[in-house]
């Protein structure tokens, strides 16, 4: 039997939770699935805190149910798309 590796189970966690905004593919304006209410990635990712140490409040805030953001999968592996998105909407 394979052991699925920490990368496999974010890469799973991402298709499963995570798709592209409609009209805008962009990875940066990538959202929760509507049923997981919509919110952009970007935003997300922007409420925590540096060191993630209020990851289950901004879980309990957005999502009903754990996903991604433990992790942190899509803020590591896409740091400068978001943080140029992050930017960007502090600049507007």
């Amino acid at each position: 039997m394979a052991r699925i590796t920490a990368k496999q189970e974010a890469d799973a966690l991402i298709a499963r939770y995570i798709e592209p905004y409609p009209g805008d593919a962009r990875i940066e304006e990538y959202r929760l699935r509507e049923e997981e209410h919509g919110y952009p990635v970007w935003s997300i990712i922007g409420s925590l805190a540096p060191n993630g140490e209020n990851a289950a409040q901004v879980t309990q805030d957005t999502i009903s149910r754990p996903r991604p953001w433990r992790r942190r999968g899509p803020s590591t592996r896409h740091k400068k798309a978001l943080d140029n998105r992050l930017a960007a909407n502090r600049a507007a």
